[in-house]
This record gives structure tokens, C-alpha cells and sequence, in this order.
């Protein structure tokens, strides 16, 4: 008997014929194909940059940043307390000081950040030409930086530094520029790094600062508060999230809007199943009623659209999937082709955080959504099957004449 109710409602799902019912089969399975498929490749550029925030964004940036006036002795005396904290990963020390960098006409007013050659493992993953030091006199620039400057490796721009901690003194000097960072996010609009003792300015007199890379960034703001406690009055504690947890907030804030958005258009789907199997009972009456004859009871007739229901459910999710995991390996090559084809970038980092759209697709996700897809569809066919069982045998045999 089981498999009867498994042939039969595979043979309703897979009608091939012109009839009301193999039109509403394919269509439902279509349906579930276009929703399942979009919401995983929307869930896989959104996890693309939930992913590049954490990994590339959040590993150009320190994740706490103390600040203070003390010696050396004291400096060293908190940067090897530090280092023993399971929690963070490095510790360098640096200055940073705001500047205004002039070239070609152009000029624009940065933080300048002075640190030794420890600080360049941080960055050489980005740098064009690579670099093994940097030296007094020597900066880094961000790509997007540099060409609101218009310059590149080997030009020489002029500096004007803002020097002293209450009565503020304008230092003039001037930098070479020996790389560029490109990292294709938002750091290249402000990125700028220079050698010690750049400008021949005195550092203790600057006010000096250690940052901080930790295992997990998210502790980040856990960690600061408590330094904030242990340390004395005259440091000063700052996070990630003070500059960059507006973006984080907003990308996971933008990831579940699209995915409340597109969990609509599946439920919207699921709700197609149910119409079209409202549909479909309807168009077989005179087929359920012979079937009651022949010997099968209601709760036979329900099982058979219910397992038609799930057939459509699976196939649609399956499929789905198939499509999503392409759609979502092909965005960035779609991208690319778009902005060929217009001549400019969809993302500017002046906007976006990224000047890419990046993609993660995650096995957890094509495993959720299409078995949310398929629960929903063997859910949704209820009402269509409980009807089906209590059609009239009478009648709907009256109508097979």
C-alpha cells in the first residue's frame, strides 16, 4: 500500500502532460527553486562580508589602543604584562600625530601613525612593493590616499605636523613614499605609516601608544574595559568598536533584514505550494473519488498529497540549493562583468567598506534552508490533503462521468 501512495504521488508531481495539475507542479517547484536559491546566494555575500570585516578589515586595525604620556620603563613594564594575557596576540608600540600631507596641488588632513619595521608583518600581505623596513622620512600610504594625492612609490610629498600635547605647534617636513597599501576596504582612504623618527620629532614629547591584536576580536571591548580600571589615569584606552562597530553593527544589522526579506519570499513560495495543491485536489476529485472506491480510505488520499507536497518540497529545495551554491560562485565574476560593462565600480570604499563584493558559502546554510524549505512545503500540505480526504466519493465520481 505505501508504495502505491508513493507512485501515485510521484506520477502527480512529475506529470509531464498540459493538464491544470502538471502546470501547477511545476510551477510550485519553480517557485522553490527561485526562493531557496536567492536566499542562499544573498546569505553568502552577506556572510562574505561578515567574514572580510572580521578577517581583513579587523586585522589592518588594532583592536585596543592604549594612550598615555610615561617613560620607557613604564611603557615596557605594561606592554610585558600584556603579553601574558592569553587573549592577545601581539603588542606594538607606535606614535601617532595629525598631519596634513600635500602633493601636486592636492592635500589632505590624516593621522599619521610612527611605528619601527615590527609594525610591516601586519600589512605585507597588502603592499605593493613589498617591504622588509621603514625608515625615518619613509611612509606607507593607502591606495585611495595616495590617488586623492595623486602620487605612487618613489614621489615625495610635503608634510605639515601638529606637534605638542596643550599649545599646539605646527612642524613643517617631508616624506617618500615607498608602498602603498591595497587592501580594498575603507583603511585605504586613511591609511598612513611612517618610519621612526620621521620629521626629526621628539616621540616622548608626542605622547607614545601601544596597540593591541587579540585572538578574538569580539573581546575587544571586554578587554578595554577593564584596562581602563587597571591602568593609571594618565593612559587612555580605546576599541575597534569606537571606530569600526558602527560598520560591524550595521553589517549584521543588513544581514538579518535580507534575511527576514528573502525568508518572506520562501514562505511566499510555501504558500504557492499550498494554492497549487488546493488547485490540484480540486482538479483530481474525480481521480481521489474512483481511488476511494476502489478500496483506499481518506487517510490514504491525505498521505498522497502530502507525499506529492514533499516531493515538490524536495525537489525544489534540492534544485534550489544547486542554483543557489552556482548563483553564489558566480557573483563576483557577475560583478566583474557589470562593472566592465559600465565602465565604473559597484563598490567605492568612500561608500562601502569594501571595493568587492565577497562571497562565503557556508555548508550550514545550504543544509538549513533547503530542510526549512522541505518542512515547510510537508507542513503546508495539511489543509490541501485533509480536504482531499474528505471530498465526497459521490460527487466526485458524478463528475468523472
Amino acid at each position: 500500500m505505501k508504495r502505491l501512495h508513493w507512485d501515485i504521488a510521484l506520477r502527480q508531481a512529475t506529470d509531464s502532460g498540459q493538464g491544470l495539475s502538471a502546470f501547477l507542479s511545476r510551477l510550485s517547484v519553480l517557485g522553490m527553486i527561485i526562493a531557496v536559491s536567492v536566499l542562499l546566494a544573498a546569505l553568502s555575500v552577506m556572510n562574505g562580508f561578515e567574514r572580510e570585516m572580521r578577517v581583513r578589515i579587523l586585522s589592518l586595525v588594532p583592536h585596543v589602543t592604549i594612550r598615555g604620556y610615561a617613560d620607557d620603563r613604564e611603557w615596557g613594564q605594561i606592554q610585558s604584562d600584556l603579553v601574558e594575557l592569553s587573549s592577545v596576540l601581539r603588542t606594538l608600540r607606535f606614535t601617532d600625530l595629525d598631519a596634513m600631507l600635500t602633493a601636486d596641488g592636492q592635500a589632505q588632513v590624516i593621522r599619521l601613525a610612527i611605528a619601527d619595521s615590527q609594525v610591516l608583518p601586519v600589512y605585507e600581505s597588502y603592499l605593493a612593493p613589498p617591504i622588509s623596513s621603514l625608515r625615518a622620512n619613509e611612509v606607507i600610504l593607502g591606495s585611495a590616499l595616495a590617488s586623492s594625492l595623486g602620487v605612487k612609490v618613489g614621489d615625495r610629498v610635503s608634510a605639515l605636523y601638529s606637534v605638542g600635547a596643550v599649545g599646539n605647534r605646527l612642524v613643517p617636513g617631508g616624506l617618500s613614499v615607498v608602498s602603498i597599501l591595497d587592501s580594498e576596504t575603507e583603511i585605504d582612504q586613511i591609511f598612513a605609516l611612517a618610519g621612526p623618527n620621521s620629521g626629526k620629532l621628539n616621540q616622548l614629547q608626542l605622547g607614545s601608544g601601544l596597540s593591541l591584536t587579540l585572538s578574538d576580536p569580539l573581546v575587544a571591548a571586554r578587554l578595554s574595559s577593564q584596562l581602563k580600571v587597571a591602568l593609571a589615569p594618565n593612559f587612555w584606552v580605546t576599541d575597534w568598536t569606537s571606530s569600526q562597530g558602527n560598520l560591524y553593527q550595521a553589517i549584521e544589522l543588513s544581514r538579518r533584514i535580507v534575511i527576514l526579506m528573502l525568508a518572506s519570499l520562501l514562505i511566499i513560495a510555501t504558500f504557492n505550494v499550498v494554492t497549487s495543491l488546493v488547485l490540484v485536489v480540486s482538479d483530481r476529485r474525480a481521480s481521489s473519488s474512483m481511488l476511494r472506491a476502489m478500496g483506499l480510505t481518506g487517510a490514504d488520499i491525505a498521505l498522497i498529497f502530502i507525499i506529492q507536497g514533499g516531493i515538490i518540497g524536495a525537489g525544489g529545495a534540492g534544485l534550489g540549493a544547486l542554483f543557489g551554491f552556482i548563483l553564489a560562485s558566480l557573483t563576483p565574476y557577475l560583478v566583474f562583468a557589470l562593472e566592465a560593462y559600465t565602465g565604473s565600480p559597484l563598490l567605492d570604499t568612500a561608500v562601502y567598506p569594501l571595493a568587492y563584493v565577497p562571497v562565503d558559502i557556508r555548508i550550514y546554510d545550504f543544509i538549513a534552508v533547503p530542510v526549512a524549505a522541505l518542512l515547510l512545503s510537508v507542513a503546508s500540505c495539511a489543509l490541501p490533503a485533509m480536504t482531499a480526504a474528505r471530498l465526497s466519493v459521490t460527487e466526485g465520481l458524478r463528475e468523472s462521468r
